[in-house]
């Protein structure tokens, strides 16, 4: 057992469980030492709380026109995140989340470990133990500066432009690594294995931070009050964001943890666009009340009859158009570092051939992605996949979503409304990301449809609602 063996996971545990169950937690992980936060010379938070974070804000406004109708703003902000629930329960769950795994043998028809106590006499042996989730005792609360530059102007029927330059850089993000994680290497897991910082776990899960993030967008926004029968807001984004703290594999929003990084000695291979950030969006929202009966331009010397069938209706929608998530493709079961990554993280990334446009010229639902721009790295050769996170871009949105009603009113303070709704209306199909999965047999495929902001199947309501 060398030396490092018996630091300590993340300088003190904090136990609250049985006798028994200290004493067995404690021999799996033997030699290595449980000790108090005292005796660890940590407070018994289990966090060291910086006292000198400092976030200034500034802003300013100034009416650029002597009609008044032109507005500049800007402003800067830092902002600090102060320790959550995730992290808080990391640090406190270390002894809760062990997992230790004991491969059995079967000699003559007898497997060597049985119940009642399927455990070998000794426990503490290298690389069976996983510890799932540990905290940073050092870790500094994240931060994020963020500015904007805005122009507005008034362009009169009650309508209003807007220009927005938004951009934020964060730094001291949260990110989850394996303490454990052996080197990468050319000699692969089994003859490396001993390398390991801690020889005797084959992964300790710890939320620590220091990953990085930038951001920039451009915003054209148009607003019109409800005027002549009609109001609207809507908006163009072009984006862009940039982190290494998502993880070797982003697909959804990284939480305060972050996500299991590639190589915890170098987090920046992980740098690469942010998966749910499109890199453009378009988002309109209206109401408009149809031009006709009494109210209207049309049919205003209407009967009664005909203003009761025709009057009174409003057709509102929401439009959405927008450019497709940021994917990333992996190699299931490669092992290219030498780590044992895909049994203890995950499929790592595949290699990308530099060159090889990334999309058939073809592009279809049965092959979204070239399968030439991409190769599974060989085992054992001392590095990661090349390919970068996010380096694909999924199918984009188009969806329209439309409502029509009328409200009826009587003399009794009675009311009544009646319409329809209709989700993606014309029912345009917008596609789920492909099978990433490289070296498969589905890889490049799509199989399923978006469901989210009303993009999925056409789905119509007919509703009627009493108010009084």
């Amino acid at each position: 057992m060398t030396t490092s063996a018996i630091r300590t996971v993340c300088a003190c545990l904090r136990i609250s469980a049985s006798t028994a169950s200290v004493l067995f937690f404690a021999a799996t992980i033997a030699p290595t030492p449980i000790l108090t936060a005292s005796q660890a010379g940590i407070p018994q938070e289990l966090h060291r709380s910086p006292k000198t974070s400092f976030g200034p804000r500034i802003g300013f406004a100034w009416r650029a026109s002597d009609d008044g109708k032109t507005v500049i703003r800007g402003g800067y902000g830092r902002f600090i995140e102060a320790m959550l629930g995730t992290l808080t329960s990391a640090g406190w769950g270390v002894p809760a989340s062990d997992i230790g795994t004991f491969t059995n043998s079967v000699a003559n028809g007898q497997p060597a470990l049985t119940f009642p106590y399927p455990y070998p006499s000794y426990l503490g042996q290298p690389g069976t133990q996983n510890i799932r989730v540990s905290a940073d005792v050092n870790y500094r609360d994240p931060s994020v500066h963020q500015w904007n530059f805005t122009i507005e102007r008034d362009l009169g029927f009650s309508t209003g432009l807007r220009l927005s330059y938004d951009g934020s850089h964060g730094s001291n993000l949260g990110y989850s690594e394996n303490l454990a994680q052996v080197p990468a290497n050319t000699i692969g897991y089994a003859a490396a294995k001993n390398l390991s910082p801690f020889p005797l776990f084959a992964r300790i899960g710890q939320e620590t931070n220091g990953a990085r993030s930038n951001y920039h967008a451009f915003t054209i926004a148009a607003n019109k009050r409800m005027s002549r029968g009609l109001q609207f807001a809507a908006n163009y984004v072009f984006a862009k964001n940039l982190s290494n703290g998502q993880g070797f594999n982003p697909t959804a929003f990284a939480t305060q943890a972050g996500g299991y990084v590639t190589d915890p000695q170098n987090i920046n291979l992980d740098y690469g666009n942010v998966g749910f950030t499109h890199r453009h969006r378009f988002l309109t929202t209206f109401l408009y009340e149809l031009p006709l009966g009494r109210k209207g331009l049309l049919l205003k010397d209407s009967s009664k009859f005909v203003e009761g069938v025709l009057g009174g209706w409003q057709l509102s929608g929401v439009l959405l158009y927008q450019t497709g998530p940021f994917m990333t493709v992996v190699a299931p079961g490669a092992d290219p570092m030498g780590a044992n990554f895909a049994n203890l993280e995950g499929a790592g990334r595949a290699d990308i051939v530099p060159g090889v446009p990334l999309y058939p010229s073809n592009q279809s639902i049965n092959l979204w992605i070239n399968k030439a721009a991409f190769a599974t790295p060989a085992n054992n050769i001392g590095r990661a996949g090349t390919s970068p996170v996010s380096s694909v871009v999924g199918p984009g949105t188009q969806a329209v979503s439309l409502s029509l009603f009328k409200s009826f009113n009587s003399t009794e303070g009675v009311g009544f409304q009646l319409g329809a709704a209709a989700s993606n209306a014309f029912n345009h199909p917008n596609y789920a990301i492909p099978n990433l999965n490289y070296g498969t047999a589905p890889f490049g495929t799509i199989t399923n449809v978006q469901s989210a902001e009303g993009t999925g199947p056409r789905q119509v309501q007919i509703t009627a609602r009493v108010t009084f």
